[in-house]
């Protein structure tokens, strides 16, 4: 059975925050019901996805997607996409398999991928609205799977927040690629939302570019058994660039009633900072439950969000239907 949508009218304050008093930092467990598996995306409701269909103005189909065997620099420890054809001898018809870690390209965090540490006491894990690791390891028990994306396919409003050109068009200096130098903080994101004349509301879908995926190109691939993995330089790359890991930041989504991030960096914040307590994957997935993207491919729709001078758009994501799945590819679009 589809997990039941809880509709909410008015959000707490982030300075309300954590809910639960005796949870971890920053957490909203028990804001949708203490049962509940969809985290931010009750947010999307009926109206949120009127106010993204309206916004499909020119009928124009962006593909969101990587091809499943372009991997990322960041994921040469997973399984890429293992391709194989099938042929029955003697039929008429051909068939093939596809094997892959659900993380090597293009993906969504579900709620099963990413818990606070040590909570509630030294190297414990605690996934959202406060899953056991016991249970998030168990594919018997589905609670909190990928399955919950698909059952309430990811359709709503989102907006395009540009930073590259941003940056470009006021003469301010570049982002430092491939680095963890420059991290976008919650004043650059602001910034950039008003230069676009962009304004969130409650359910919509929050999409940053910031470069990663031309800047890992640019390093070239190689192919190898007709599939494509991350050559030697790309693999030499351990820091990246993304949102500051800062309380300012996670406050600044939560304000704006933002119901799922997508970047086409790796991970949505900048890499880990040893001396840094904030890590956003733990507050957005196991405290909130709000869906990461990552590694999208944002090239196209950017050029084309520059051309219309439109930065707001309908954006549909329909991931596997995997009961009990930690992450998935997104299978999704953006409709101008």
């Amino acid at each position: 059975m589809p997990h039941k949508l809880h509709v909410m009218t008015d959000l707490p304050k982030f300075e309300d925050l954590p809910l639960r008093k005796d949870g971890p930092p920053y957490n909203a467990w028990g804001l949708y019901g203490e049962d509940d598996e969809l985290g931010r995306l009750n947010l999307i409701t009926p109206e949120t996805v009127q106010r993204g269909i309206r916004a499909a103005e020119h009928g124009i189909v962006i593909n969101l997607n990587l091809p499943l065997d372009r991997q990322t620099s960041h994921s040469n420890a997973r399984a890429g996409l293992k391709h194989t054809l099938v042929s029955v001898p003697g039929a008429q018809h051909l068939d093939d398999e596809l094997s892959f870690n659900t993380q090597c390209s293009t993906q969504w965090d579900g709620f099963r991928h990413f818990p606070y540490k040590d909570w509630p006491s030294q190297g414990e894990l605690t996934f959202y609205n406060g899953q056991t690791l016991e249970s998030a390891r168990d594919l018997t028990d589905s609670r909190n799977g990928i399955h919950n994306f698909a059952n309430h396919p990811i359709t709503s409003r989102a907006h395009l927040l540009d930073v590259p050109r941003y940056l470009k068009k006021n003469g301010l200096p570049p982002l430092v690629q491939l680095d963890n130098t420059t991290p976008i903080d919650a004043d650059l994101l602001t910034a950039v939302a008003a230069f676009q004349q962009t304004e969130f509301l409650p359910g919509d879908i929050c999409v940053l570019r910031i470069g990663h995926v031309e800047a890992v190109f640019a390093l070239g691939r190689k192919g190898q058994n007709g599939n494509v993995s991350a050559n030697e330089a790309e693999k030499k790359v351990t820091k990246f660039c993304g949102v500051s890991k800062a309380v300012e930041v996670a406050k600044w989504h939560w304000d704006r009633g933002i119901a799922a991030v997508v970047t086409d960096g790796v991970a949505y914040e900048s890499s880990r900072e040893e001396d840094n307590p904030i890590y956003l994957h733990e507050i957005f997935l196991a405290g909130w439950g709000m869906p990461i993207g990552e590694w999208f491919d944002l090239r196209r729709l950017a050029a084309e969000c520059d051309r219309l001078g439109k930065w707001t758009f309908l954006f549909t994501s329909m991931p596997l239907n995997v009961t009990g799945g930690i992450a998935s590819p997104p299978n999704a679009q953006a409709i101008l």
